[in-house]
């Protein structure tokens, strides 16, 4: 049985909390190559001495982590598109222009990049059957001829990466449009015309969508009786799964499903908060500031792995190019009492 993460909600019921989005941030930030703690600026000034054995007593200024530019350019979305995946992002993550969020990152626009720069998925992607299917218990073993599935171990199902008929972009355009026809059919009006309650509404069907067994929460109570639970669970997702509203998203919603939907943006929203900068989101670094992340960084000395380092952060666009043989002001030595290489 699949474990998922239960999202902590605000007071009303409905909308995504920031702490429960972060929780699920260290996995993802991870995933995209990001991860650490540091304090989080964007100045040019000079930096003070970073620590007793580093040789180089300052930086020169540092460019800026990303070259400026609107949230607006876009190259795969239409300006329909691009608006409704901004607002579905900033519902995930919200955010102010004090408290940055999706939106003030330029979220929408790294994934705008995504798709109009790459064909397929960063993990290996299957667009044609056989497509695997997971089974519960035991080895289904071989299955020579099968045509359109293939019956695999659940624990295996990593091993197949990701599967489907659509591409990514077509995935996109198709996703977009189902969620416009759910929105009118509920609200009468369109994703991005919904107040941002009634967003928070409709992400929180698209998430219940999710058709996969339930796990429980490790309370006391759960775990006095784990099969209890566990079935109490079942029983009440079924229940979810069979609502007039869960029946309308599963009528809608026939490629990409309405969870499978929602799980992509969430992973591509999470994607374009905490990659570094120079693809696109991250706008000021505000995915690495929520985090305490210190960015890109080329060495770190025994003296700041031991005892921390004020170093301010920087993205790949920020560090200074290494010369082997041509000593710079600026360079890092990485081991104790080291002087400046010739």
């Amino acid at each position: 049985m699949s474990e998922h993460e239960h999202v902590d909600l605000e007071s009303n019921g409905t909308r995504m909390s920031r702490s429960g989005f972060l929780r699920g941030a260290s996995v993802a930030a991870a995933a995209v190559g990001v991860g650490g703690l540091a304090a989080c600026g964007t100045g040019s000034e000079a930096v003070a001495p970073l620590s007793g054995d580093v040789n180089a007593s300052q930086f020169p200024p540092l460019p800026p982590s990303q070259i400026p530019a609107l949230c607006n350019v876009f190259r795969f979305f239409t300006l329909d598109e691009a608006r409704a995946v901004e607002a579905f992002t900033a519902r995930i993550l919200p955010g102010s222009p004090e408290d940055p969020g999706a939106r003030e990152a330029c979220v929408s626009m790294y994934i705008d990049g995504k798709l109009a720069g790459f064909e397929d998925f960063a993990t290996k992607t299957y667009f044609r059957a056989p497509f695997a299917k997971p089974v519960q218990s035991g080895s289904p073993g071989p299955q020579v001829g099968a045509k359109d599935t293939i019956l695999v171990s659940a624990d295996d199902l990593g091993r197949y990466g990701f599967q489907s008929d659509q591409t990514p972009q077509e995935a996109y355009r198709a996703g977009l449009r189902m969620l416009d026809v759910f929105t009118r059919a509920g609200y009468g009006r369109t994703f991005v015309d919904l107040t941002e309650g009634e967003q928070d509404l409709v992400l929180g069907a698209l998430e219940t969508a999710n058709p996969d067994p339930p796990s429980v929460v490790r309370k006391a109570k759960d775990m006095a009786d784990p099969k209890k639970a566990l079935a109490a669970a079942a029983k009440k997702k079924q229940a979810d799964l069979e609502t007039p509203e869960q029946k309308l998203l599963a009528g809608i919603f026939t490629g990409p499903s309405a969870y499978g939907f929602f799980s992509t943006l969430k992973g591509d929203t999470y994607e374009g908060m905490f990659a570094d900068p120079i693809y696109g989101g991250n706008r000021d670094l505000a995915g690495w500031k929520l985090i305490d992340y210190p960015g890109a960084q080329r060495a770190w000395t025994p003296y700041e792995l031991k005892h921390g380092t004020n170093r301010k952060p920087q993205g790949l666009r920020q560090m200074h190019a290494m010369n082997p043989g041509r000593p710079d002001d600026h360079a890092i030595l990485p081991i104790s009492g080291t002087e400046r290489t010739p």
